[in-house]
């Protein structure tokens, strides 16, 4: 009788780790020396500028973080517009995506492009583009509404610190809205007809189908699409920058942390900024990703 080999230890195999070798190179370079040397830098002193002097390593940085009032200013203007601007794009992304659903397909092809142009546009050019157009003196949309008698005269849009947020809010829903519907429409689109179908035959309204059927079953596109705006929006640099440059009232984090390194010359503190912006992101989209998580009711899907 034929007896089986005894077991020998399988070697481990070195060559798929050569062929990803480049790669991983790659990825350090790019990813894990830029991150480490910035924790070097949070945990040291700035040679000038307004930190206390001090050697060796230490939190120092991080404490007068806590204490900085700008700091708490750009974190409150950096949320506000996160929470505020993926709202209202998940919205409007979703009503636009509907009204293309029950377009035809041909319409739907001459539409589609058009409403994909804002998004194409950078955001640096768009950001320029409404600092035009909402200009007190020149801007066209100042004079169209005191052509219609809306308002007398030319308003600063961008002057006021009431209206910054929302005017970033504004400007980056007509940006990244066009985003939001794109993946809506994927996701309406996979929807199975079959379902639809069935609802309508047993006398569901188009609300019910909208609020019991569809709804659920897009919930995880929107969510996705969600996740990704959010990062977007939270590392939002460029519409903070253009609009209002420094001003407290409309800085973002990562304007905060660009400012503390280029501006004001202490590359330390800025890098500890960065790495209180990175926390405060993973914290945000930890929040969201968990509140994708959690099972849907019984009820929302009945």
């Amino acid at each position: 009788m034929h007896r089986p080999a005894p077991f020998a230890p399988r070697t481990l195999d070195w060559r798929p780790w050569l062929l990803v070798a480049p790669a991983l190179l790659v990825l350090a370079a790019i990813i894990v020396v830029p991150l480490g040397r910035t924790v070097w830098l949070a945990l040291h002193a700035d040679p000038h500028g307004f930190a206390r002097a001090r050697t060796g390593w230490g939190m120092g940085n991080f404490v007068m973080l806590a204490h900085d009032a700008a700091w708490w200013q750009a974190m409150r203007t950096t949320l506000t517009f996160a929470i505020a601007a993926v709202s209202v794009e998940t919205v409007l992304g979703l009503l636009v995506a509907l009204v293309l659903l029950d377009a035809s397909a041909r319409m739907r092809g001459i539409v589609l492009p058009l409403v994909l142009l804002p998004w194409a546009i950078p955001a640096v050019v768009a950001a320029r583009l409404w600092n035009w157009m909402l200009n007190d003196q020149y801007g066209i949309i100042n004079a169209l509404l005191v052509h219609c008698g809306i308002i007398t005269h030319g308003i600063a849009w961008t002057g006021f610190p009431g209206g910054m947020v929302a005017v970033m809010v504004g400007i980056d829903a007509w940006q990244a809205t066009p985003f939001m519907a794109l993946l809506c429409l994927a996701g309406l689109l996979s929807l199975p007809p079959e379902i639809m179908e069935a609802a309508r035959v047993d006398g569901a309204s188009a609300w019910q189908r909208l609020r019991y059927i569809t709804l659920p079953l897009l919930r995880p596109v929107i969510g996705i699409a969600a996740l990704f705006r959010l990062l977007d929006a939270l590392r939002m640099f460029d519409l903070a920058s253009v609009l209002y440059g420094s001003d407290m009232a409309g800085m973002s984090l990562s304007v905060f942390v660009q400012a503390q390194i280029v501006q004001f010359g202490a590359p330390c503190y800025g890098a500890a900024a960065a790495l209180a912006t990175l926390g405060v992101i993973g914290l945000t989209v930890g929040l969201l990703w968990v509140c994708l998580r959690a099972p849907v009711r019984r009820g929302d899907v009945a």
